[in-house]
């Protein structure tokens, strides 16, 4: 038989109330059931496809664990925008962003925090990044975004004797992720974040005898990046080094810019770089974005 009970309070002589096992607590109104004042719905997880610019608002935070949005800049910039600190359910929800596509051209999918600050940017398909909101600040937890540039050198470039000379013929594009190489104005990877940069670079000297053409670059401050690897002396006559391939790992600021050298180990006379084609002078740059 059926009955219907009419309460404003449940009280126990005990600490716990049980509802017996085979039998359901039904709550017929969403967000009727409340723990701490904090509304309970169905679901542990939000999870959402946005496919433009979106700001997440407290009903997408409120009592979830965690909020998941898929989106992507395949033909657009893409920003997702946070919400205030202090907005009412962040304190217990996870966000997380990834990207569902590969970004195309020079876009790029962005999030940002209520002021507009970057907080953010992925470009390839799985880059996310994964945050919550800690002492009135929001903290990365995880992230990963695909930074890569490949490139080999356009045209061979004479290098006079005994010189140290910047590369800038023109580098032809390999392989691209994040617009970071400057080809037209500086020719270098300018670091869109701070982080650490693994550099590959080989330079394949044009010259069948005596060749001097060796492997050097310059980091650090725009406009005037310090010498950080020059692998040859200079001599006359001189011989190469067997130098031509290396590999360093630097940490750098956001801005700060990474120059592709090459070094005569000839004084007296001329030698060049190489270019043309996907065996000459080369290099490769994948950037790790540090916190």
């Amino acid at each position: 038989m059926a009955a219907t009970l009419s309460l404003d309070t449940i009280t126990s002589s005990g600490s716990t109330i049980t509802v017996p096992a085979g039998k359901t607590l039904a709550i017929t109104d969403t967000s009727a059931l409340t723990i701490g004042g904090t509304a309970i719905t169905t679901g542990s997880s939000n999870i959402l496809r946005k496919v433009a610019d979106y700001t997440i608002v407290s009903g997408d935070v409120t009592a979830k664990s965690e909020v998941v949005i898929a989106c992507n800049a395949a033909s657009s910039n893409r920003t997702i925008t946070l919400p205030a600190v202090a907005t009412s359910g962040l304190s217990t929800c996870i966000i997380t962003i990834i990207a569902d596509a590969t970004a195309t051209s020079t876009y790029k999918l962005m999030v940002q925090d209520s002021s507009s600050a970057e907080v953010w940017t992925g470009y390839q398909t799985g880059d996310f990044v994964r945050l919550i909101v800690s002492n009135s600040a929001w903290v990365v937890v995880d992230h990963k975004e695909t930074l890569f540039s490949s490139r080999y050198l356009t045209t061979t470039q004479a290098i006079s004797a005994a010189a140290l000379t910047q590369l800038v013929n023109g580098w032809t594009n390999i392989e691209d992720s994040g617009n970071m190489f400057d080809n037209t104005t500086n020719f270098e990877i300018v670091m869109p974040f701070a982080g650490f940069a693994n550099i590959g670079y080989f330079v394949k000297a044009a010259t069948a005898a005596n060749t001097g053409a060796g492997t050097a670059l310059k980091a650090g401050t725009s406009g005037s990046p310090a010498t950080v690897m020059d692998t040859q002396h200079s001599q006359g006559n001189g011989y190469h080094r067997s130098y031509n391939t290396y590999a360093i790992t630097l940490k750098l600021a956001a801005t700060e810019v990474i120059q592709f050298w090459s070094r005569n180990s000839q004084s007296d006379g001329t030698d060049s770089a190489e270019g043309g084609s996907r065996d000459d002078t080369q290099f490769s740059c994948k950037v790790t974005r540090t916190y």
